[in-house]
């Protein structure tokens, strides 16, 4: 049972009833009384957070198919190891253009804490993390906050294995094609892909470089930039972002890996399927999924918080094969 539960069940506004439980001033004996004697009858106490087995997974942005792709599987590990705790939860949207008040989120529902996914450097959500009180999960993302726990997976290190593959295959000119550009996990991804150039001593060109969004429709628009470019491999930062490339490239009469070698990230599902099979970065999202609760709960128990990194591999498939001599 929840405050907004309530609220409909006596034919009351969230924030009356969150008044009556707080015995604000601003309300009613009246109402006071007739809420607080119902929330006894069903078992709800709103001062009951330490020992709250509620917590809200809030999406952000999820409304996009990249997201989708990656926030429902983490959801998956997450659900499942909450399940073996029995803790509740409980799911909620937003977009970064109409952000909740976190505080009153958690106080109105009695979460004990949240999990976030899908939110931007810039986001109002952001902004609000960085002086919560709040235990908060934050995935993909970092904010120096004691209550604020994150984890990520490794978007460095393989990313820098992915160019050094291409560089034994023979490549020298290697484009890199980044989602969203005030993305951590886009930054990441490009610092991996710098580190991969300065170990192959290849110097960076800033025309081999082009952002977007994470989606089909970024690589589809990327492809008559690279084709133009002569490079011969791209980097991308997402298997969707890839796939879109792709076609792209096919439209304009370039093979893969024929003529340019592409790599992506994620390795869903299709990644393994399309064709040319594709390069990639596989992250393991129910492991996220699972870690992030078992912080969650670290965090609500009064534990430190942390910052966790799990584990990613380069998985090498058929988009990318050694380079053509151009004759």
């Amino acid at each position: 049972m929840t405050i907004k539960e309530i609220a409909a069940a006596l034919g009351l506004s969230p924030s009356s009833v969150s008044k009556a439980l707080n015995n604000a001033s601003d309300v009613s004996n009246a109402t006071r009384e007739r809420v607080n004697n119902y929330a006894k009858s069903v078992g709800f106490s709103l001062h009951r957070s330490n020992d709250s087995k509620r917590i809200c997974v809030l999406f952000e942005n999820m409304d996009s198919h990249s997201n989708s792709q990656v926030g429902y599987p983490v959801l998956t590990g997450f659900q499942h190891a909450a399940n073996a705790y029995h803790y509740e939860v409980v799911i909620e949207h937003c977009s970064d253009k109409n952000p909740p008040n976190l505080k009153k989120l958690c106080s109105d529902n009695n979460f004990a804490g949240l999990m976030i996914l899908g939110t931007k450097i810039n986001s109002a959500i952001i902004k609000e993390l960085e002086s919560t009180s709040i235990p908060v999960m934050l995935m993909d993302s970092y904010i120096k906050n004691p209550k604020v726990s994150c984890i990520s997976s490794d978007n460095i290190n393989p990313v820098a294995s992915i160019v050094e593959h291409l560089v034994e295959l023979g490549h020298r000119k290697i484009g890199f094609l980044g989602g969203d550009r005030e993305s951590i996990v886009t930054r990441e991804r490009f610092s991996g892909y710098l580190i991969g150039l300065i170990d192959a001593d290849i110097d960076f060109n800033s025309e081999y470089v082009r952002y977007g969004s994470y989606t089909e429709e970024c690589g589809l628009n990327a492809a008559e930039y690279f084709a133009s470019l002569g490079v011969s491999a791209v980097v991308c930062a997402s298997d969707l972002i890839a796939i879109g490339l792709i076609n792209g490239l096919r439209k304009r009469g370039l093979g893969v890996p024929d003529d340019i070698s592409v790599s992506g990230f994620d390795n869903l599902d299709v990644a393994r399927y399309f064709t040319p099979s594709l390069t990639t970065v596989k992250q393991d999202f129910i492991s996220l999924g699972e870690n992030a609760f078992t912080l969650l709960r670290q965090a609500i128990k009064g534990n430190k918080t942390k910052r966790v990194t799990i584990y990613t591999e380069p998985i090498f498939r058929d988009s990318t094969a050694r380079v053509k001599d151009k004759k």
